[in-house]
């Protein structure tokens, strides 16, 4: 089987990601790049497993929303007791207690 591959393409099997692309099998949403092996077997492509972009619980609303969502970084929810106020004193040469 001869499969033309562009320069996006990916060079490595979609669905084990160890043997070289030699099949492609045609989706609705375009085509996905198989070693023959996975191709006969009918194998799903991983990115399809842990979608999308292939990393897992990452999804099209967190990468909109960015690291922190939206909005500034938010406090915990118990942050502990106040620090006191003033600074108690320390000696020169030694840490805070």
């Amino acid at each position: 089987m001869s499969v033309t591959l562009s320069d996006a393409d990916v060079r490595t099997c979609e669905a084990c990601w160890n043997a070289p692309v030699t099949a492609a099998r045609s989706t609705e949403n375009g085509r996905d790049l198989l070693c023959e092996e996975c191709a006969k077997a009918d194998y799903p492509r991983r990115v399809d497993l842990f979608p999308p972009l292939g990393i897992y619980g990452l999804t099209e609303r967190r990468i909109e929303q960015g690291r922190h969502g939206s909005g500034p970084p938010k406090a915990p929810p118990n942050p502990g007791p106040a620090l006191p106020n003033p600074k108690p004193p320390t000696t020169p040469g030694r840490p805070p207690v």
